[in-house]
């Protein structure tokens, strides 16, 4: 199993329950979306990536040992955090944190 699928598999478990989710190919990752708007992603480098709308709760979640903004391509993205790499292994900090994000886009 490579490295994505890993990261997918972990993501996935950490979504389970919450409605209207789906799953399709966005920026060349596998993307997690809620109500036909992204919330989540599998980077391509490695690390799992979520959106949090809200800037006090971006800058809260990057001050976060490990965590760094999403910069595709070079070019920083707003709202986008990289999950600290331990995250994918622990299941209960990673569903808080998708949880978190899965909320604050609708």
């Amino acid at each position: 199993m490579s490295d994505t699928e890993v990261l997918r598999g972990a993501l996935e478990q950490a979504v389970v329950g919450l409605p209207e989710i789906s799953w399709k190919r966005m920026f060349g990752c596998d993307a997690v979306f809620r109500e036909g708007t992204i919330f989540g992603l599998i980077w391509k480098e490695g690390r799992i990536g979520l959106k949090f709308v809200e800037s006090v709760e971006f800058e809260a979640r990057m001050s976060n040992d490990g965590s760094s903004p999403w910069v595709p391509g070079g070019r920083p993205t707003k709202h986008w955090v990289l999950l600290p790499e331990d995250f994918a292994s622990d299941a209960e900090t990673l569903k808080e944190w998708a949880s978190a994000s899965y909320e604050s886009i609708i």
